[in-house]
C-alpha cells in the first residue's frame, strides 16, 4: 500500500506540470440563419505566416476546438468551407471563446471525378469507406473489417480496435442485437454498408457526454441510402458428400432510425460453428460460479474449425429494435440454438510428480455434446442529454447433456446433464441537471441448476458397488439482489462524486453420491454436502476526476466494501462468521499527446475472497478420474496491476498502431495438493501464502499500401508467469514464457487476382523446479489465391500449414488443401467448396500447462464437397 499511494502521489502531480496545452474553442453560425454549419475547416496561422499549427473541423452543433502547445501570443483563426464565405479573426492566443457569423454561398462546379479517402476523421469519429476496403471474395461486413487497419477479429469473433475490445457495436446508432454482433458480423451484406464508424471517446449515456469518457471506443455501421427502410431477405440451401451435408440459412432484416429488426435460422452440419453468432461479447448477465462437474473430452485443437468440428447446429434469433417515441427504444431478443456435436482423440498427459517420478494418463476418447439453448431478453432504453433509463429484463435456459466414453487401461462411459435456469432484471436510471447528476441502479436475479454425473464402472475402489454405477449430484441455487446510488458534481475542470450500496447474495449447494442402477444414496458424511452462503455487503466510493483544457483525463475511485459472510454446513453442523474489509483503489489516466498520439494508463489494487465453490467439505467426484473437496478453508487473494499503452493514428496514412504493457502482481493464502492414485487424483486446498507475477507486451500495426493495393497487419506479444504449483505434497515453482508473431498481408493483383497470407509464429518455455522443459516452436501459414477469370466469376484455392517441433514424426507438419468457386448472378450466388483436399484425418499437438505435457491425435473431417446457393427473396 506504501507503493501505492507513492505511486499516486507521483501520477497525480508530474501530469498536471507537463501536461498543459492551450485551447481555443468557438462556433460558426450561419449570418441570417443564426443556424450552426457542421463540417467547417478551421485552421490555426501564426500572424501573418502562412505555416498551420493545427486545424479541425466543426462538429453538427457548429462548434470546434483548437488545441496546441506553446502558442505564440498572437493566433489567427480562419474558417472555410465550399458552401460558406471564408473569414479569419486574430486573436490573442489566451482566447478561450470565439464566435463566426459567416455568409453562406453556392457555388458552380464543373463536373470532377472524386476519389473519396479510405479513411477519414471528423472529430473523435473514424470513417472507413467499405468499398475501398471490399473485394470480389467479401460477402458479409464481416469479412470487411478483418481488413481494416487498427481492427482485429479474433478467431471467437470479438473484435478489437487498438489491441482493446469495443465497446458497442450499433447499425444506425441503434443497439439491436445487444452484445451479440456475431449476428450482424456474419448475417449483413458488405455491399449494403456504406462506411464503418469508430467512435472514438464514445459514452453511451448522453447525459454522460463531456463527463464521463470511456477507454473503449464503440463501432457502428453506416448503412448506404439505398439500404435504409427496405426489407432484406435472403436463403440459403447446401447439400454435399461423402456423408449427408447440409448448409441452409434464411436470413431477413431491415433498418432505420428508428425501427430495425433482424430474423436468422442457420442449419449447418459442416464444420461451420455456426452458434458463435450468438456469443455477447459485452453482456455479462448472469454470471455464477463455474461447473463442479465434467466429462473428460477430447480438447479441440488449434486449427481451423471446418477440419475438425463435427456438428449438426441449428439456431434461430428473433431480434426486434423499435422507437416508443423521441429517444426511447424497446429492444427485443430471442435466441434458441440447437447443436450436436462429437469428437474422438487420443490423449497422452505426462504429469511430472517429482523430478524422478512422472504420471502418464493415456486415454482414447470419444465425446458427444449437446447444446439446447433457450434465451429471451427485453430491453426498454430512454437516453437523453438530461435523462438515461435502462430496464433490461433476460430469462435463460438450457437443457445440456454431454456423453464421453474412454477406452484406456478400463473402458469407463460417462454422462453427465447440466440443466440450467436464470432469471435476471437490471434497472438503470440517472438523472443530469446542470453540473450535478445522480443514478440509481439495482439488480435482481435468480439461478437454479441441477447437475448429475453418471460413471460407469466407478474407479475408486471406496465407491465400488455390485453392478459398477455410480451417479454424482449437485444441486445449487443462487439468489442476489443490489441497489446503488451515486451523486457527482462537476466544478470546472475537476469533478467530485460518491457511489453508496448494498447487495444480498444468498446460495445453497447440496451434493450427494447414488450408488447402483437404483440409485441409492450413499450415506456417508465425507461424500455429501449441503452448505449455505449468505453475504451481505455495504459499498462506498468516492470518486475524483480532472479534465483541463489540454485534453487529460484523470479519473480515480476508492472503493471500499464491508463483507459480512456466513458460511453454514448442514451436514457437519458447522457455522462460520466473519467481516472482511475489502478495498479497491484505481487510477486512469488518458492524455493525448496530439490529435493522433494518446497515451492510456491505469493502475489498481483489489482484494477478493472465495467463493461457494470452496464451502464444501465433502468429497464431489468431479470427473470419472477425480474426486475433491475444499476442506472449508476461504482463500484470499489481492492483486495490484499496472498497464500502459500507446495509441497512434493517422487516417491521411492509413496508418494505425499501438503498444500496451502490464503487469499483475497476485498475493494467495492457498494452494490445492493434488493427490495421484494411478490415474486417480484427489485435491484438497492447504494454507499456503504466495505471490505470482504475471506481465507482458502487446504491439500491433496496420497500414493501407496503396502502391501495391495491399492491406497488412503485424501483431505480436509477449506473455509470461511465475508462480507454485502443489502436487504429491511437494510444493514447486512454475514458470512460463511465451512471445509470439503475426504478419497478415492482403493484396489485389489487378481486378483479376487477390492474394492472401497470414502467419503466426509461436515460442513457449516452461520451467519447473529447477528443470527446464524443452521449447516448443509452433508456426502456422494461411494461404489463399482468388483468381476473376470474368466479372462475377471467382476461384479460390488456399493452403493452411501448422508446424510443431516437439512432434517427433513426420505429423510435425500438418497440410490442408481447400478449393472454391463462386459464381455471381444478379440474385443468386453459386458456391462449390471442396474442404481438406489431401483428406488429412488426424492431427497431432503437443503442449505444455502447469507441471504437465499433453500430446495429442484428434480425429479430423474428412475430404467434403459442398454445393450452395444463396438467393435474394427481397
Amino acid at each position: 500500500m506504501k507503493f501505492f499511494f507513492a505511486y499516486f502521489v507521483y501520477i497525480i502531480f508530474i501530469p498536471l506540470s507537463l501536461f498543459s496545452q492551450q485551447g481555443i474553442t468557438g462556433y460558426v453560425l450561419a449570418k441570417q440563419t443564426k443556424k450552426p454549419i457542421a463540417n467547417v475547416t478551421v485552421v490555426l496561422y501564426p500572424v501573418g505566416l502562412p505555416s498551420i499549427l493545427t486545424y479541425t473541423m466543426t462538429a453538427e452543433d457548429g462548434t470546434f476546438v483548437l488545441k496546441r502547445d506553446n502558442l505564440p501570443d498572437s493566433v489567427t483563426v480562419t474558417v472555410s468551407a465550399m458552401t460558406i464565405e471564408r473569414q479569419s479573426k486574430t486573436v490573442k492566443s489566451d482566447t478561450e471563446f470565439i464566435e463566426f457569423l459567416v455568409a453562406e454561398k453556392t457555388v458552380e462546379l464543373k463536373e470532377v471525378i472524386v476519389r473519396a479517402p479510405k479513411i477519414r476523421q471528423l472529430g473523435d469519429t473514424i470513417h472507413y469507406d467499405v468499398a475501398s476496403f471490399m473485394d470480389e471474395t467479401d460477402r458479409s461486413i464481416g469479412d470487411v473489417l478483418e481488413k481494416l487497419p487498427g481492427m482485429q477479429v479474433l478467431s471467437s469473433g470479438q473484435i478489437l480496435y487498438q489491441n482493446k475490445e469495443i465497446s458497442k457495436f450499433y447499425i444506425e446508432g441503434l443497439d439491436l442485437l445487444q452484445g451479440k454482433y456475431g449476428l450482424a458480423t456474419k448475417n449483413v451484406d458488405a455491399a449494403k454498408v456504406a462506411s464503418v464508424q469508430i467512435l472514438e471517446n464514445h459514452q453511451p449515456v448522453k447525459a454522460l457526454k463531456g463527463m464521463e469518457i470511456p477507454e473503449n471506443a464503440a463501432i457502428n455501421l453506416k448503412m448506404k441510402q439505398s439500404a435504409m427502410g427496405a426489407f432484406f431477405a435472403t436463403s440459403q440451401l447446401g447439400t454435399g458428400l461423402p456423408s449427408i451435408l447440409l448448409s441452409n440459412e434464411a436470413v431477413g432484416m431491415r433498418f432505420t432510425h428508428s425501427q430495425q429488426n433482424m430474423l436468422v435460422y442457420k442449419g449447418d452440419n459442416t464444420g461451420r460453428d455456426i452458434s458463435k453468432e450468438l456469443t455477447s461479447y459485452y453482456d455479462h448477465f448472469g454470471s455464477s460460479p463455474s461447473n463442479l462437474l465434467s466429462v473428460i473430452a477430447p480438447a479441440p485443437p488449434s486449427i481451423r474449425e471446418q477440419h475438425y468440428l463435427f456438428n449438426d447446429a441449428h439456431l434461430v434469433s428473433l431480434n426486434d429494435l423499435r422507437g416508443i417515441k423521441k429517444d426511447l427504444t424497446l429492444t427485443t431478443n430471442i435466441n434458441f440454438l440447437h447443436d450436436k456435436q462429437k469428437s474422438s482423440s487420443f490423449s497422452r498427459q505426462d504429469i511430472y510428480l517429482t523430478p524422478s517420478d512422472t504420471l502418464q494418463i493415456a486415454e482414447d476418447m470419444d465425446a458427444r455434446l449437446l447444446k439446447r439453448e433457450l434465451e429471451g431478453s427485453v430491453t426498454l432504453e430512454g437516453n437523453t442529454d438530461n435523462y438515461f433509463l435502462n430496464n433490461k429484463l433476460n430469462v435463460r435456459s438450457s437443457w445440456n447433456t454431454h456423453t464421453g466414453n474412454i477406452t484406456g487401461s478400463e473402458p469407463v462411459a460417462q454422462f453427465l446433464q447440466l440443466p440450467s435456469f436464470h432469471i435476471e432484471n437490471d434497472f438503470d436510471y440517472l438523472r443530469r441537471n446542470d453540473s450535478r447528476r445522480n443514478r440509481i441502479r439495482a439488480n435482481v436475479a435468480y439461478t437454479t441448476r441441477r447437475h448429475s454425473l453418471d460413471v460407469s464402472p466407478v474407479l475408486f475402489e471406496e465407491l465400488k458397488n455390485p453392478d459398477s454405477l455410480i451417479r454424482q449430484d449437485i444441486s445449487f441455487d443462487r439468489f442476489n439482489a443490489s441497489a446503488g446510488v451515486s451523486e457527482h458534481k462537476d466544478l470546472q475542470q475537476f469533478s467530485l462524486g460518491y457511489t453508496a450500496g448494498a447487495s444480498f447474495l444468498h446460495y445453497r449447494m447440496e451434493s450427494g453420491l447414488l450408488s447402483g442402477t437404483t440409485h441409492t444414496p450413499v450415506v456417508a458424511d465425507t461424500l455429501q454436502n449441503n452448505t449455505v452462503r449468505t453475504e451481505a455487503k455495504l459499498s462506498f466510493s468516492p470518486s475524483f476526476g480532472y479534465r483541463p483544457p489540454s485534453g487529460l483525463q484523470l479519473d480515480f475511485s476508492f472503493p471500499l466494501d464491508y463483507l459480512f459472510l456466513n458460511r453454514e454446513d448442514g451436514i457437519r453442523q458447522t457455522r462460520q462468521k466473519r467481516g472482511h474489509l475489502l478495498v479497491s483503489p484505481q487510477l486512469w489516466i488518458r492524455y493525448p499527446i496530439n490529435s493522433r498520439l494518446a497515451v492510456y494508463h491505469g493502475i489498481s489494487f483489489s482484494n477478493h475472497i472465495g467463493t461457494v465453490n470452496e464451502d464444501y467439505r465433502g468429497y464431489i467426484l468431479n470427473t470419472y478420474r477425480s474426486m475433491n473437496r475444499s476442506d472449508g478453508l476461504l482463500s484470499k487473494n489481492s492483486r495490484t496491476s499496472a498497464n500502459i499503452s500507446f495509441n497512434y493514428k493517422n487516417p491521411f496514412t492509413t496508418l494505425f498502431t499501438s503498444l500496451r504493457l502490464f503487469y499483475n502482481n497476485t498475493w494467495r493464502n492457498m494452494l490445492y495438493d493434488v493427490e495421484y492414485n494411478g490415474i486417480l487424483s484427489s485435491s484438497v486446498g492447504i494454507l499456503h501464502p504466495h505471490i505470482s507475477h504475471h506481465y507482458g507486451a502487446d504491439y500491433s500495426i496496420g497500414k493501407s499500401i496503396d502502391v501495391i493495393n495491399s492491406e497488412v497487419r503485424l501483431s505480436a506479444n509477449y506473455d509470461r508467469n511465475q508462480s507454485l504449483t502443489l502436487h504429491q505434497g511437494a510444493i514447486s515453482a512454475y514458470s512460463s514464457g511465451n512471445y509470439s508473431l503475426s504478419p497478415r498481408i492482403t493484396t489485389d493483383v489487378g481486378r483479376w487476382m487477390i492474394v492472401r497470407y497470414g502467419a503466426s509464429y509461436g515460442h513457449n518455455r516452461t520451467k519447473i523446479r529447477d528443470k527446464g522443459m524443452e521449447p516448443v516452436n509452433y508456426f502456422t501459414q494461411d494461404i489463399a489465391l482468388s483468381l476473376i477469370p470474368a466479372k462475377g466469376f471467382t476461384l479460390t484455392a488456399s493452403i493452411n500449414h501448422y508446424y510443431n517441433d516437439m512432434i517427433e514424426s513426420s505429423a510435425r507438419s500438418s497440410w490442408f488443401g481447400n478449393f472454391g468457386a463462386r459464381y455471381r448472378m444478379k440474385n443468386v450466388d453459386w458456391m462449390l467448396d471442396w474442404t481438406n483436399i489431401f483428406n488429412i484425418r488426424q492431427f497431432v499437438t503437443y503442449s505444455y500447462s502447469d507441471i504437465s505435457s499433453y500430446y495429442s491425435v484428434y480425429g479430423l473431417r474428412p475430404a467434403e464437397v459442398l454445393l450452395r446457393v444463396r438467393f435474394k427473396i427481397f
